[in-house]
């Protein structure tokens, strides 16, 4: 695959799939990628959308910027009649678990995936929308 369809890749997917910034000062400091399906996470019938990704720069974490793009998203997924929300994370990622606990997700499930032909568990957190 060459650079430009690399890029027409990438541009579909964001395209076809949810992705929202978050902005201070004109530089991005957070972000959300989302899907309205449950083609991530399969196996859970009533799963109908997944957050995939929420990232926030680390020197402003605690700052409301992580609650205000997940709301976003959750908001996203209401306007579309959507029921119940799974995201994944690693398991030993205590910060955040604690994070997605306090926004009311309970873990459903583990399971284990491979990253650079490593192992890692993760946790997957459900919400009714």
């Amino acid at each position: 695959m060459n650079r430009n369809e690399r890029i027409e890749k990438i541009r579909r997917y964001y395209k076809d799939n949810g992705f929202i910034v978050a902005e201070l000062n004109n530089e991005v400091v957070g972000f959300c990628n989302y899907i309205d399906t449950n083609k991530f996470t399969q196996g859970i019938s009533d799963i109908d959308c997944e957050l995939l990704a929420l990232y926030v720069k680390p020197d402003l974490k605690y700052n409301g910027i992580g609650t205000k793009l997940f709301q976003f998203v959750i908001n996203e997924f209401k306007s579309k009649n959507k029921t119940k929300m799974i995201l994944w994370c690693l398991k030993d990622n205590e910060p955040s678990k604690k994070f997605y606990t306090k926004m009311g997700g309970k873990i459903l499930k583990e399971r284990t995936i491979e990253i650079g032909e490593k192992n890692y568990c993760e946790v997957g957190f459900i919400y009714n929308i």
